[in-house]
C-alpha cells in the first residue's frame, strides 16, 4: 500500500456515529486525490467527497513519524459547505489548487440527501445537526494530526455554517477558522427601505473569521454592519475586498475577463485569509447557548421568499433626501420633483438584471410622456466615463444620476440590485421592489396611473 493510501486508511477510521458503506478513490493526477465516504448520521446518508494532496504535493506537506514509515498528512483540513447554488465544480477546482499546497478538502451535498435542488429555500431546510456532526468529525481527525481546520462557506452557506457551529463551541475549543465568501446572513432579503434582520446565530459564534467580499455587490454596502454582528460574541473578524468583481464572480456563466483573472487568484486569497487567522487560532473559545429550539423554529417558519417582480407596499422611512448630479453635471434634488410621480431606480452597468430592465423603463417613460411622471436612475458608484460608454450603447430617455460612494443607496436601504421606489406627487414613497422587472407591464402601469390621479 502506498504512503498516500495508508494515510487515507488512517483518515477513514470508523467512529461510533458513522458507518462507512462505500469507499471510492479517483485520481486527478499526482497533485490531488479524490475519495468518497458514504456516511450515516442518524437516518440520513451523506456522501463526503475528500480531495487530498497527491504525491506531487509532498514538498508542501508535513510528515507524520511512524515506527515503520513516514506518512503524508495535510497541512490543514477544509470543510466546504454548499451554498444555494449547490456543490460547484469551480469550488472543487479551487480545492484541487489548494491540494497542491497541501490542503485537504471535504465536500458534502446536503441537497442530494434531502432530494431537493439547491435553492435559497432549500438552504433553510438543512439540518444544523448534520453540519455540527461533520465539523466534529473533521475536528477529531484534525486534532489527531495536529493540523488546523477551516470552514469555507460561500453565499447562503454562511447561514449553514453559523447554525452548525452553535453546538461546537458550547465547550471551549480552538484551532478552527471560518472563511465566508460573499456571505448572505439575512433571514430574508428585506424590501427596499426596510432594515435587514440577520440570523441570530451570526452573532453567537466565536472564532477567527475572514469575509472575502466582492466589491461590486449590494452586500458590500453593509459589510461594517455584518462584521459587527459576527464579532458580537468575541470573533476576530477580517475583511478582504476583491475589487472590480461581482458576487459569484468565480462561477458566473457571464464572467467578465477581470472576473476570470481574479478567479485564478482566489485560492491565493483564501490562503492569505488563513495565514492571517493562524495567530488567533490558539485561543480557547466558547459561546453560550443562544435560543431554544422552539424559538429558532418559530423564526424559521416566518421566513418568506419575496416575489421580486411586483411592486410591494413600501414600509420604510419617509422623507429621505436625494441630491445627486446627473451625467451632464446638473444637480437633481428629489424634493424639487413634488407634483410628479417619480420612479427612483438604483442600478449599475455590471448588474445584468439592471441592464435587462432598462429598455422597459425607457418604454415606460415614453408611455407617460404627457403625464407628470419622471424616472431617476441612480448609478451605484461607477466612474462617469464608464457610465457614459454604457449609455452610448444603451441610450435612455431619463436622467442618470451618480451616487458616488453609494451613500444614497445606504440611506435608502438598498440590499439588492436593482432596487426601485415609486414616489407619489407629495413626495411619499408608496411602493418598492428589489430585482429586475418589465416596467411597462399592466400591473406597474396601473399603480402609476393610480398615483397620477
Amino acid at each position: 500500500m502506498s504512503r498516500l493510501n495508508q494515510s487515507f486508511s488512517a483518515l477513514l477510521s470508523p467512529v461510533l456515529i458513522f458507518t462507512i458503506f462505500s469507499f471510492v478513490s479517483l485520481f486527478f493526477g499526482n497533485s490531488a486525490l479524490a475519495q468518497e465516504r458514504e456516511l450515516n448520521i442518524g437516518d440520513t446518508s451523506l456522501t463526503i467527497q475528500i480531495i487530498s494532496p497527491g504525491e506531487d504535493s509532498k514538498k508542501n506537506i508535513k510528515l507524520i513519524s511512524q515506527p515503520a514509515s513516514k506518512e503524508l498528512r495535510p497541512i490543514a483540513r477544509i470543510i466546504w459547505l454548499p451554498s444555494e447554488y449547490g456543490v460547484l465544480p469551480q469550488e472543487k477546482a479551487l480545492a484541487e489548487q489548494l491540494a497542491k499546497q497541501g490542503f485537504e478538502s471535504w465536500f458534502v451535498d446536503y441537497y442530494e440527501a434531502m432530494f431537493l435542488s439547491p435553492t435559497p429555500s432549500a438552504v433553510d431546510k438543512v439540518n444544523p445537526e448534520w453540519t455540527a456532526t461533520l465539523i466534529k468529525e473533521a475536528q477529531k481527525q484534525s486534532n489527531q494530526q495536529n493540523v488546523p481546520l477551516w470552514i469555507i462557506a460561500p453565499n447562503k452557506a454562511a447561514q449553514i455554517a453559523v447554525k452548525g457551529l452553535q453546538k461546537i463551541f458550547t465547550r471551549p475549543g480552538k484551532n478552527m477558522g471560518l472563511v465566508l465568501i460573499n456571505p448572505n446572513l439575512y433571514i430574508q432579503t428585506p424590501l427596499p427601505g426596510l432594515t435587514a434582520k440577520y440570523w441570530p446565530e451570526a452573532s453567537n459564534i466565536n472564532l477567527p473569521i475572514t469575509v472575502i467580499q466582492s466589491e461590486l455587490s449590494p452586500w458590500k454596502l453593509n459589510i461594517a454592519e455584518l462584521n459587527q454582528h459576527l464579532s458580537q460574541a468575541g470573533s476576530d473578524v477580517f475583511t478582504q475586498l476583491i475589487t472590480d468583481v461581482r458576487d459569484r464572480f468565480y462561477f458566473r456563466p457571464d464572467a467578465l475577463p477581470i472576473e476570470q483573472a481574479k478567479t485564478l487568484k482566489l485560492a491565493g486569497n483564501i490562503m492569505q485569509a488563513m495565514r492571517l487567522q493562524l495567530p488567533y487560532m490558539q485561543q480557547q473559545r466558547s459561546v453560550k447557548a443562544l435560543l431554544t429550539q422552539k424559538t429558532m423554529q418559530a423564526i424559521q417558519s416566518n421566513v418568506k421568499h419575496q416575489n421580486t417582480t411586483e411592486l410591494n407596499q413600501y414600509k420604510g422611512a419617509q422623507g429621505l433626501p436625494l441630491v445627486l448630479n446627473d451625467i451632464q453635471g446638473h444637480l437633481h434634488n428629489l424634493a424639487d420633483y413634488k407634483g410628479k410621480v417619480v420612479l427612483l431606480n438604483f442600478w449599475a452597468s455590471w448588474c445584468p438584471p439592471c441592464v435587462h430592465e432598462m429598455p422597459s423603463m425607457a418604454r415606460l417613460k415614453t408611455h407617460f410622456k404627457n403625464e407628470p411622471f419622471e424616472i431617476l436612475a441612480a448609478n451605484l458608484g461607477e466612474e462617469p466615463q464608464q457610465v457614459k460608454l454604457f449609455l452610448e450603447q444603451h441610450p435612455v430617455n431619463f436622467p442618470v444620476l451618480f451616487d458616488k460612494g453609494s451613500q444614497a443607496a445606504k440611506e435608502w436601504k438598498v440590499f439588492a440590485y436593482p432596487s426601485s421606489y415609486l414616489i407619489d406627487k407629495e413626495g411619499k414613497v408608496r411602493f418598492a421592489l428589489f430585482g429586475g422587472t418589465e416596467w411597462d407591464n399592466k400591473e406597474h402601469i396601473d399603480k402609476i396611473n393610480l398615483l397620477l390621479q
